[in-house]
């Protein structure tokens, strides 16, 4: 069968096909008439020629075509003939406001990822925004575990295929900050989910109505941060509403991209898991990255005693400089076994709580959990959210590094949940941007966080956009302090 491979503007999805009389049809019954010939079941004597009319027919076709197309640019009507014979006009939807493709830069993971290296920056199209989005310039992004994960194909989605597998790839990163440059305005549902915020998060109608409504809030020009469930390594994104919040007057660009991911972690760990409350006393490991500094501020605005450990001596004056009002015992270097258990013990006794922790936030995991847990106080909370420990140090893990990851996976850290009950402990974990899913539970945290009216976070390490592998490989050592940021200085 011959068809015209093409589509009328803001008409069905059907195939526009051809009749012998050149005029584009969209469904069969509208040339029926002529189906038999085109098909070749014409009659035995019609055979030979089929070919040669269908030919020119065609040819005629595409011209007739394009001047219908034109045509209802002009008049939004359409008056196919069935048959040969005139039939009633159709009434077509309202023509939408056509504006031109914007092109942007993103850096993609291809499908399947399992390579840092892997990772390429790409100029790919993105769509216009829809109503209850919001199209932000991005000047810079902050980075992520998640996003070293994603690249080694760890991360659950990507190993299930649910996500990396789609055509173009996949763009990594939850966090960003930048310039609103436009406003959506088209009345409708879209359904290319990494040009209309992100690849993973659930936007049913429910969420659109309330990304239509907080869309009210912001206006072209707004200086704005934003959360997705990945799809923040771009210079330009569209996010819908409810996830993006105005950046202080006082913060730059960086300390906007370095705030919301690293601050609502810890935030709905202490207080949605732990249940925080002054008087408490919490352990933070990794204190000096971006999450553990966060930490630190919200337990100190709370009235929280605070015990933080490190994996580097370096690390400890950037903790003292941050918080002048606490003391060098309340940050430990990390020893291993009993001599950890012992330091956390000696720390407990230095800030008055030798009952133990009452919350302790881990996101290193390996042969420190267990002293950890073992200084937790009864009734306490045990949160994970990170394997640091577990992080590979290679772009790629080939087989010695598989090896070694089952290794490690094999001598993790375990509870038996029968003896919960009898030490009165709990162990709980979560994934920060699953929330991402619950838009009022998103949007509850955006609030909460914000009133507490944290000073700016601090931006450890800053590299270019084009930097980008370098800026991972350098993220996942585990030797920086504060947030990874990556600056865009020509956003476009």
């Amino acid at each position: 069968m011959l068809k015209f491979s093409g589509q009328l503007p803001n008409q069905s999805s059907k195939p526009l096909r051809v009749t012998h009389s050149g005029v584009a049809a969209n469904s069969l019954s509208e040339w029926s008439g002529f189906r038999r010939v085109l098909l070749g079941k014409g009659p035995p004597a019609l055979g030979s020629v089929t070919g040669g009319l269908a030919v020119l027919s065609c040819t005629a076709a595409l011209a007739k075509s394009l001047r219908l197309q034109r045509h209802w640019r002009r008049s939004s009507r359409l008056k196919p003939l069935r048959a040969g014979a005139e039939r009633k006009a159709q009434a077509q939807p309202k023509e939408l406001p056509m504006t031109p493709a914007c092109i942007r830069k993103a850096w993609v993971f291809p499908p399947g990822a399992g390579d840092i290296a892997a990772l390429a920056l790409r100029e790919e199209a993105i769509e216009d925004p829809v109503l209850g989005e919001v199209r932000v310039q991005v000047q810079a992004i902050g980075l992520n575990f998640a996003d070293v994960f994603t690249g080694l194909a760890l991360y659950g989605p990507i190993a299930s295929g649910e996500v990396g597998s789609e055509a173009g790839g996949f763009v990594p990163g939850l966090e960003f900050s930048g310039v609103v440059t436009s406003i959506g305005i088209d009345d409708r549902y879209p359904t290319a989910k990494r040009a209309h915020g992100g690849q993973l998060c659930e936007l049913t109608p429910e969420v659109w109505k309330l990304a239509r409504k907080a869309a009210t809030g912001f206006k072209v020009g707004d200086r704005v941060m934003g959360v997705l469930r990945f799809g923040a390594y771009a210079s330009i994104v569209n996010a819908p509403a409810h996830q993006i919040r105005h950046i202080p007057d006082s913060w730059s660009f960086e300390e906007g991209a370095a705030f919301l991911v690293q601050a609502m972690t810890p935030s709905y760990a202490l207080h949605e898991l732990g249940a925080m409350r002054p008087g408490h006393t919490v352990l933070v490991q990794s204190a000096a990255g971006g999450c553990g500094l966060q930490a630190i501020e919200i337990c100190l605005k709370l009235g929280v005693k605070v015990v933080g450990t490190v994996g580097s001596a370096s690390k400890v004056p950037v903790l003292l400089e941050r918080f002048p009002s606490l003391k060098p015992e309340q940050f430990l270097v990390r020893g291993s076994g009993r001599d950890f258990e012992a330091q956390l013990r000696a720390a407990l006794l230095a800030v008055g709580s030798p009952h133990g922790f009452d919350i302790v936030l881990d996101a290193v995991l390996g042969d420190f959990f267990q002293p950890g847990f073992a200084c937790l106080a009864p009734g306490g909370r045990y949160v994970v959210y990170g394997a640091a420990s577990m992080t590979p140090q290679q772009d790629s893990l080939g087989v010695l590094g598989w090896a070694k990851l089952g290794w490690q996976w094999l001598q993790r850290p375990w509870v038996d949940p029968l003896s919960l009950p009898g030490v009165n402990k709990s162990v709980m974990g979560f994934n920060l941007i699953h929330c991402f899913n619950n838009a009022e539970l998103l949007s509850v945290l955006l609030e909460d966080l914000l009133n507490l009216n944290l000073p700016a976070p601090r931006v450890g390490h800053t590299f270019r956009f084009e930097d980008a592998v370098n800026a991972l490989r350098t993220f996942k050592t585990g030797m920086t302090t504060g947030k990874v940021v990556l600056k865009i200085e020509d956003s476009t």
